[in-house]
């Protein structure tokens, strides 16, 4: 019985993800989003996202990681109930390394999205042969991202100034290394949590 409970649970909470990602994705498009399903999606998906919208270290400048966290939660949600209806006996390890992974889930989803936009800022850079190039559209990254990028660069230049581009290089080598890093970590923690039954 609690199986098929935390299956249905599992379905319940995937398609509870589904409707708040088209939500988010109407929300972009000004034309769909006062349609009646947009407007009903609203009242079906605000209230949990608004939850996130609060959350002051989830925007960078410009960029809001409010949405992307609360359907990180939503899908590490179901994951883990779509888990425990695989399972015949739930522990409390597994369930520390279920929220261990969830949280680490978010951190990288967050982590891998900042290097994608730091890479494609420094692409911009290199095919205008280090020139800078203005556009709204890059001089809202810019401003969202250059206190970041020359903070990440000091803590590994002793604080010497860089070109933009260095600095960039350096934050993607940085942030990389910090997933690498902390996927070891956590799967060693979730691999001693595994060997200890409570």
């Amino acid at each position: 019985m609690p199986r098929t409970i935390f299956s249905i649970l599992s379905f319940v909470v995937s398609v509870y993800a589904l409707l708040c990602f088209l939500r988010i994705l109407l929300t972009w498009v000004p034309a769909l989003s006062y349609s009646r399903f947009s407007r009903f999606l609203g009242k079906v998906c605000d209230p949990y996202l608004n939850v996130f919208r609060g959350i002051k270290w989830l925007r960078l400048g410009s960029f809001d990681f409010s949405a992307a966290l609360g359907l990180c939660i939503l899908g590490v949600l179901a994951t883990m109930l779509s888990s425990f209806a695989g399972r015949s006996a739930i522990t409390l390890s597994m369930v520390l390394q279920m929220v261990i992974q969830l949280v680490w889930s978010i951190i990288t989803s967050i982590i891998t999205f900042l290097i994608i936009v730091l890479a494609v800022r420094l692409i911009v850079l290199l095919v205008r042969k280090g020139q800078y190039y203005s556009s709204p559209i890059l001089d809202q990254i810019d401003a969202s991202i250059s206190p970041l990028v020359y903070n990440i660069a000091r803590t590994f230049t002793a604080g010497k100034k860089v070109s933009y581009s260095t600095a960039l290089v350096i934050a993607i080598i940085a942030l990389t290394l910090i997933i690498a890093a902390g996927s070891i970590l956590i799967w060693q923690i979730c691999r001693i949590l595994a060997g200890i039954s409570f």
